[in-house]
């Protein structure tokens, strides 16, 4: 496997809602157990492909393709780039599979195994975050904007079986959505990330510096939960770490 899975610790205790000074000794011996067999079971998939944009004052233009992207929340967050990569990326079936099973005998084993595996698609598109970041700079752009998924802000979950139509997900990661759009296996991800130019990635890049509420200001009040979201009161947000 070219990527290998760290699985942080901390992380699944977050997603678990434990500190860490307070999580028993039987479960950090539960999620050592977890992690361990999570990384037998994890079959690492991905794709992302390069498309140009347009942007429009309703929505983003995946140009060459039928996706349109609609919402306020996306057009500010691309309104700086003249290109798109769309990314899909999943854990594989056997690990939804191993999840419910323990869902019929372990209630503990399952919530500690779905934690893991949040962590571990998270570490996953980091990876790929990083990946395309290097093929951009080696391109001679200055940099790309974090990952944007369906459902954040005000983009639409509809979108996700165009989105995987358009990379042809469902033949070539074997990663699919149901008729309620939700990702088939669960423990996958779809994302944007915008292409930055030079001038407006440094631009950005000295704006924000030193400024602990950024995300927020840009991101988080268009979104529909912003008022209720229990992650942005804790200083935590959803695609973007402090």
């Amino acid at each position: 496997m070219e990527f290998e899975f760290k699985i942080d610790k901390s992380e699944v205790l977050r997603y678990l809602n434990t500190a860490e000074d307070f999580a028993e000794q039987s479960i950090h011996n539960l999620i050592d157990e977890a992690i361990v067999e999570l990384k037998e079971i994890i079959n690492f998939r991905y794709i992302y492909k390069k498309f140009p944009i347009e942007v429009r004052e309703s929505g983003v233009d995946i140009k060459n393709t039928t996706l349109y992207l609609k919402g306020d929340s996306i057009v500010k967050h691309l309104k700086n780039s003249p290109e798109v990569f769309l990314m899909a990326a999943t854990l594989g079936n056997q690990v939804d599979k191993r999840i419910s099973y323990y869902e019929k005998t372990s209630i503990t084993k399952s919530m500690i195994l779905d934690a893991c595996a949040a962590t571990a698609i998270e570490e996953a598109c980091d990876y790929l975050e990083e990946k395309i970041k290097k093929q951009v700079l080696a391109e001679g752009k200055k940099g790309i904007t974090f990952r944007y998924s369906p459902g954040y802000g005000d983009l639409e979950l509809e979108i996700q079986k165009e989105f995987l139509n358009v990379l042809n997900a469902p033949k070539k990661i074997g990663l699919t959505a149901s008729k309620y759009n939700l990702l088939m296996p669960a423990k996958s991800v779809t994302a944007i990330i915008g292409v930055l130019e030079k001038n407006e990635s440094q631009a950005i890049e000295e704006k924000n510096k030193g400024i602990n509420d950024s995300f927020e200001e840009k991101n988080c009040k268009y979104c529909r939960l912003y008022k209720e979201c229990e992650l942005r009161k804790e200083g935590v947000y959803c695609g973007f770490r402090k």
